[in-house]
């Protein structure tokens, strides 16, 4: 059926529209008339207060204005829990980090005092030569020793091997009692001889003995590591600077519908570390990129505290070092943690919700997106989004007097939520919750009758746009004289 108007008579709108197969109204173009959340709940109250709405009556009195306020505050505490809990998971990501580091260097501590040298049974005093047999190519210890503490006074110490070629030192002892050299053979050596030359009559001062390894010595391993470190750090840079992701062929991710409400709380919220849509470009980072300048320091500072060592005790006792320094840094950051863990907790006493919910959405800002169903004409933004056992659940906060029971008018707003969820992400709530103030909270289910009862209202209030004719539904004077707009009504009681 076809409605087409073309005057303008009191209680009559202008408009032209069908009905289509489910009894949707729809205008000439095949747009669904526009339903508002908010046009449901002022309709169920009284169709007249919704049609003085339309017509541009702001609703009027104290209760108005306080609502307005104490939503306001509602939405500001919800936003302020929101982002404390995204604060703790981030101060928690940082402190599992910084603590994360602490036992890495612990650990690497630990294993440089715990494992020993594999000592080849090989020493030597004195001046002149020693054949010490065949050796392995590898890693070594060469220990130098002098009784009187005074260095060798210009003695030094080669190693050759059986065709009497270089193959490694020469080896000195300026001053002290002890030292160790560490060289590595590249190759096997046969009959290699160690040759003590000497410029001074003590030779009985001066000793050495040889031990291998199987892993490489702190510095040696701590210079691997820092050029490891520059060329993470270089890539890392890299990787900022210029968009590789659009150079791979790697394009804006396609925003699966149960994503939906997640982008929703990226737009109006900051995220933890990286937002759903994100694809790189000139001078920007994400996950990759903040991993690899994090890595690069961690491995930076392990190859500096490594190579500063002589010996894998120095390096042990370095490391232990560094990890208390780490350990200061954690603790500082497990402070923040707990503030911000308290912080929430305090939040969530004063909302009346769970301390672990998860708020993926809230109304309280303009840049709050709008949910839709084109095909329904249905539109409304719900005052929160929270995650509950894996489903997003639609919340309504109420300011007004506590009932028994949940308002009518209340009811339906909610139900319109609980099916724009629904369409805009492919999941099903199995219900939504009504709150008034932070103790009472109505569950409402989703099922067969509330869909109907939803769709009714939906058409009805179309039909009103289209048709006109809009009136008081009731008879109750309580249910009038709070009724905002009734400064307005030409039908009061």
């Amino acid at each position: 059926m076809l409605y087409a108007f073309h005057s303008i008579v009191p209680g009559v709108s202008m408009y032209e529209a069908s009905q289509d197969e489910i009894g949707i109204w729809k205008d000439t173009k095949g747009v669904a008339i526009s339903v508002s959340a908010s046009d449901l709940e002022r309709h169920a109250y009284c169709p007249l207060s919704w049609k003085l709405a339309k017509d541009g009556h702001d609703g009027t009195g104290v209760a108005i204005s306080s609502g307005i306020d104490k939503h306001q505050k509602i939405h500001e505490k919800v936003e302020k829990f929101h982002n404390r809990s995204i604060d703790s998971r981030r101060e928690i990501a940082v402190w599992t980090w910084t603590l994360s580091i602490v036992i890495i260097f612990l650990i690497d501590s630990i294993a440089f005092i715990v494992l020993e040298d594999d000592y080849l049974g090989i020493s030597g005093d004195g001046f002149g030569s020693e054949k010490i047999g065949d050796l392995d190519s590898g890693w070594y210890y060469l220990d130098m020793y002098d009784t009187n503490s005074n260095g060798w006074n210009g003695t030094d110490l080669i190693i050759l091997d059986g065709n009497y070629n270089l193959i490694s030192g020469p080896y000195e002892l300026i001053t002290g009692s002890e030292e160790r050299v560490t060289f590595r053979l590249s190759s096997d050596c046969i009959d290699c001889i160690v040759i003590i030359r000497g410029v001074s009559d003590e030779s009985i001062e001066i000793s050495w003995s040889l031990s291998t390894t199987d892993i490489l010595p702190p510095k040696e391993l701590g210079k691997f590591l820092v050029m490891l470190s520059a060329s993470v750090l270089f890539f890392s840079i890299l990787m900022i600077a210029f968009p590789w992701r659009n150079r791979l062929g790697w394009k804006e991710p396609e925003i699966k519908p149960n994503e939906v409400i997640s982008t929703f709380d990226q737009k109006l919220f900051k995220p933890v570390w990286q937002t759903v849509d994100f694809v790189g470009g000139w001078i920007s980072g994400g996950r990759i990129e903040g991993f690899a300048l994090l890595s690069s320091i961690v491995i930076m500072l392990h190859g500096v505290s490594l190579y500063a060592a002589d010996n894998r005790q120095q390096a042990a006792l370095i490391l232990v070092f560094v990890a208390f320094f780490w350990l200061i840094l954690s603790s500082s950051q497990l402070r923040k943690v707990l503030i911000s863990i308290s912080e929430r907790e305090k939040l969530s006493l004063e909302l009346g919700i769970d301390y672990s919910t998860k708020i993926n959405y809230s109304d309280g800002s303009k840049e709050s997106s709008i949910l839709s169903d084109e095909n329904l004409g249905l539109r409304g933004r719900p005052d929160q989004i929270v995650v509950i056992d894996g489903n997003f659940i639609p919340v309504e906060q109420k300011t007004g007097k506590i009932p028994n029971n949940p308002h009518l008018s209340h009811k339906i707003q909610l139900l319109a939520y609980i099916h724009l969820i629904e369409s805009s992400t492919g999941s099903t709530p199995p219900y939504g919750v009504l709150r008034y103030g932070p103790e009472v909270a109505f569950p409402v289910e989703w099922n067969d009758s509330n869909r109907e009862l939803l769709m009714k209202n939906i058409i009805e209030i179309q039909r009103l746009t289209v048709e006109g004719g809009a009136k008081r539904n009731h008879n109750q004077i309580g249910k009038c004289k709070n009724c905002s707009r009734r400064h307005a009504c030409s039908d009061p009681l």
